[in-house]
């Protein structure tokens, strides 16, 4: 069952394949300006929204059919190569498009030969305008 999908990265369960996330956070935030007053309080000035930003923890094991070091890779060239992405979960976008700011892996067990077999990776995403 499909969970969702970033990108060319799709979300999914089933009996063969699970590639899933946890820790989903959105964070909103308004910008504002400071006008320095002399021998005053600053005066504060809404300038708008701040983009929005996203992040989530990939869960990537080999034992669920999922290839951990090819999925880094992919998400690695996001951050690397600038992609612009759409975020939909439920079938339902979540903001309009997004950048991919930041990829952290962990990589939790390794094999003989250096096969990775277990990772997680948490994405940061900033909205895109």
């Amino acid at each position: 069952m499909e969970i969702g999908y970033f990108g060319g990265v799709v979300f999914s369960t089933s009996d063969k394949k699970v590639l899933s996330f946890r820790d989903f956070k959105v964070t909103a935030a308004g910008n504002w300006g400071e006008h320095k007053r002399v021998g005053k309080k600053p005066q504060w000035e809404f300038l708008g929204p701040s983009p929005q930003k996203v992040s989530f923890v990939i869960e990537l094991d080999a034992n669920f059919g999922v290839k951990p070091r090819k999925m880094i890779q992919k998400l690695t060239g996001y951050a690397e190569k600038g992609t612009i992405n759409v975020l939909v979960i439920g079938g339902k976008k979540v903001g309009s498009k997004w950048r991919t700011t930041n990829v952290s892996s962990a990589w939790s067990q390794i094999i003989d030969g250096g096969e990775l077999i277990r990772a997680s990776v948490t994405l940061t995403l900033e909205e895109y305008q």
